[in-house]
């Protein structure tokens, strides 16, 4: 719950910083708009891993980048400048934060089946099977659900 919290306040923070009138803050501490994105996105996506273990990290990857979106559109309806670099800019922080993680994964599961190859190590991976195709209704189904 407390994790929670600290999420919600973080983001709110980001937003305020984002959106207010704080045009030029970062190169107050030495950095430019797109280190700032960067820096500020690869932050919010580790609190989101933080805050939420249970959803499925590229989840959130893709709502993070929607919040990123969201952010520009905002700036440009209040009179700021909406840039497509600083929305490539809070991708790159996004992936940043989300590559090391599946990296690990890929160790973690050479390590678990060393005899295997990475394609066969895919297809056993439960998060990817694949739904049963549908069977075809037979001619009588389909004639009684026309009547």
């Amino acid at each position: 719950m407390l994790a929670r919290a600290a999420g919600a306040g973080c983001l709110l923070t980001l937003c305020i910083l984002m959106l207010g009138p704080f045009q030029g803050l970062e190169q107050s501490i030495g950095l430019n708009d797109t280190a700032a994105h960067v820096i500020a996105f690869y932050a919010l996506t580790i609190i989101a891993f933080t805050v939420a273990p249970g959803r499925r990290r590229t989840d959130l990857a893709i709502m993070l980048l929607g919040f990123g979106l969201a952010i520009e559109l905002a700036q440009a309806a209040t009179g700021r400048s909406a840039s497509l670099a600083d929305l490539l800019a809070d991708a790159a922080g996004i992936t940043a934060a989300l590559v090391p993680g599946f990296v690990e994964r890929l160790r973690r599961d050479v390590r678990l089946y060393p005899s295997m190859s990475y394609a066969e190590i895919r297809r056993m991976d439960r998060r990817r099977a694949r739904r049963a195709p549908a069977s075809k209704p037979s001619p009588g189904a389909t004639a009684a659900r026309q009547r």
